[in-house]
């Protein structure tokens, strides 16, 4: 998600929490992990990377989206000799996995580890962030050389520190078994109604010139013709936000479309943001598409409800819906619509899970 300072909304206490983790030792590498657009880049970008450098910390940042596929793993070696370059010690550790030093019998986690170890206390903190890491894994051989990178910094026994981001589903097992297994795992919080806050702020500021302008010549011509200027409020936002499934990026994009096109209504400027997230979910079937039995069903399956023919549940159904009694057979036809349409994937019998994980945030709340 691109940013400015001025739009950007800080996590300072995400961010001092994170690096308290590390530098306490409570973890050696952390993988961040959300979905996509949730500003994952943003929060490493604009939060963790100036409060770590302010700490002491030496940081190297690798952004694997912004790589051709095809150089991904290349670049990301010469980023661990360039990482390496600023230090000797972290030269020779580095050293036997960007090709600069024979071939051991030991595996390369493992010479890694023995040469981390002899670090002096008093060398300073090293911080190498990875985003998207996902993209590396995707890669031919990337499990290989992530895997011998993560279990090289586990054994540095405290001066280098890895952090990750990467993209996933709403489902847990989603997240790469790798990562589960050799970092720590934290799930990016929902940002919250701050945020809100911050870019009505921000929205304010930007238009409040124009809107003096716009009553200073009110009398005398009508360049304004149209404006919406001053319609956007907090209240107004906050349901904006909730109805782009409290997705950042959208929201984001919304307030600085109104910002750039004041003739654009509020409720115009929804509208063509819920056109782009439908545009980029996976399922087949919009919101408005689905029946009442649809949408309830997937608020409850979205709340970890699992036991979906039962007859006090069908009751409840037939209560939400207004209709005299809800059959198994009608759960199960709405059920296989929604698999059908791409809203569900299913994981056992009986089982099923939200596939887009923005909707799944959305109605879980």
């Amino acid at each position: 998600m691109s940013s400015s300072q001025g739009w950007h909304y800080p996590r300072t206490e995400l961010a001092n929490a994170l690096l308290n983790t590390l530098h306490a030792g409570l973890a050696q590498s952390v993988t961040l992990a959300a979905a996509g657009q949730m500003g994952k880049s943003e929060f490493l970008q604009y939060d963790l990377i100036p409060l770590a450098e302010q700490q002491g910390w030496r940081v190297r940042y690798f952004a694997c989206d912004a790589i051709s596929p095809k150089a991904l793993l290349r670049q990301l070696v010469e980023l661990l000799a360039d990482f390496a370059a600023g230090e000797k010690w972290l030269a020779r550790q580095f050293a036997s996995l960007t090709g600069q030093a024979p071939k051991a019998k030991q595996t390369l986690a493992e010479r890694l580890a023995k040469e981390l170890s002899q670090l002096r206390e008093e060398k300073r903190r090293s911080l190498l962030l990875i985003d998207d890491v996902d993209l590396v894994l995707r890669q031919a051989n990337g499990d290989a050389m992530l895997r011998d990178i993560l279990q090289a910094f586990a054994g540095i026994a405290g001066r280098a520190k890895l952090v990750m981001t990467a993209s996933i589903s709403n489902e847990a097992h989603a997240i790469p078994l790798l990562l589960q297994q050799q970092s720590s795992v934290l799930q990016l919080p929902d940002i919250g109604v701050g945020f809100v806050r911050h870019l009505v702020s921000q929205y304010q500021l930007r238009t409040q010139g124009q809107r003096e302008d716009e009553r200073a010549f009110a009398k005398v011509s009508s360049p304004y013709e149209g404006i919406t200027w001053g319609q956007v409020d907090e209240g107004g936002m906050l349901d904006a936000f909730n109805r782009l499934q409290r997705i950042p990026y959208y929201q984001r994009a919304l307030i600085e479309d109104l910002v750039l096109n004041p003739q654009r209504t509020t409720v115009e400027a929804l509208q063509q943001q819920q056109l782009r997230l439908q545009r980029h979910r996976v399922s087949a079937l919009s919101w408005e598409d689905m029946s009442r039995l649809d949408r309830l069903l997937l608020v409850e399956i979205a709340k970890g409800v699992d036991r979906l023919y039962g007859n006090a549940f069908r009751d409840y159904l037939a209560m939400q819906t207004g209709a005299a009694a809800v059959s198994s057979s009608q759960v199960q036809s709405s059920l296989k619509k929604l698999v059908r349409n791409r809203v569900l994937g299913q994981r056992g019998e009986g089982r099923f899970v939200i596939i887009d994980p923005h909707l799944a945030l959305a109605l879980s709340v």
